[in-house]
């Protein structure tokens, strides 16, 4: 029996987080900040399709939230406001 990974539920799942994160973001302007940290689920970043995550939030944000150097743990990322 062959496995395969759910492409469909994956790349909605990708949107999702792309969502939550540039939510986050929005919230934490609003407080007058420019930084925070967005945790991912147990697993779940690996299975994310092509382009990186953070090359969609860059794209989706005109370049306004960043990634920090070296804040990309695998797991957790830190995104700085600009």
């Amino acid at each position: 029996m062959k496995i395969q990974v759910n492409q469909t539920a994956a790349k909605l799942r990708k949107e999702e987080v792309i969502n939550e994160i540039l939510e986050l973001a929005k919230s934490t302007a609003e407080k007058g900040l420019n930084n925070f940290t967005y945790y991912f689920k147990d697993g779940e970043r690996e299975s994310f399709p092509p382009p990186f995550i953070n090359i969609d939030i860059e794209d989706k944000s005109d370049g306004s939230v960043k990634c920090g150097y070296r804040c990309d743990c695998g797991t957790h990322v830190t995104y700085y406001i600009s």
